[in-house]
């Protein structure tokens, strides 16, 4: 009994620091990514900025990068650590066949996790759940459309040659310009 404990203990143990490392990761990638996203569309017309206190950048909105780094830590960093984990011990091995099944795993999945962003974001931006499913029904495609554009070359050089504790790092600076474009649509009435 005390060997399975201590089996079990350092097993939650090992997962503590890719954990910590894959949510520093993501949050910097989404915040990062929103923070450009917002530099790129200062001078649109159709971004509205509160200026708030805690920013001397015009352009800025503090607010909206905060709820685009709570979403991060709080629903994609779960999601996409587990994710990342169960589909490799489901699929182990760098093979072609592998990295195939890896990735056609990830594009499947692909809408759970562009739904839980959006949502997450619609509802810390204070909206009611309608206008989540909303934002879900009206962006999902075509969101969904461009990462099966981006994200299959980056799966394909992370599942082939990053080791699995890297993975969420390699992707979150992948997944940098791709934040810069969900920022976009994610806050975009």
């Amino acid at each position: 009994m005390v060997a399975f404990w201590a089996v079990k203990s350092q097993g939650w143990s090992s997962l503590i620091k890719p954990y910590v490392w894959t949510t520093m990761a993501i949050g910097t990638s989404v915040t990062l990514g929103d923070f450009i996203c917002q530099f790129l569309e200062r001078d649109k017309s159709i971004l509205k900025v509160e200026h708030d206190r805690f920013s001397s950048l015009p352009w800025w909105n503090y607010h909206r990068s905060l709820i685009m780094c709570t979403s991060a830590v709080l629903v994609s960093t779960p999601y996409s650590f587990t994710l990342a984990r169960t589909v490799e011990r489901i699929f182990p091995g760098k093979q072609s066949i592998q990295i195939a099944k890896k990735m056609l795993s990830n594009i499947l999945m692909a809408p759970i996790g562009i739904s839980l962003v959006f949502t997450s974001i619609t509802l810390l931006k204070g909206q009611s759940l309608s206008d989540a499913q909303e934002k879900v029904s009206k962006d999902m495609p075509r969101t969904l459309f461009a990462g099966a554009c981006y994200w299959p070359f980056v799966s394909f050089l992370n599942f082939r040659f990053v080791p699995l504790d890297f993975r969420p790092l390699v992707g979150s600076a992948a997944g940098t310009v791709w934040n810069i474009y969900m920022s976009s649509v994610a806050n975009k009435q």
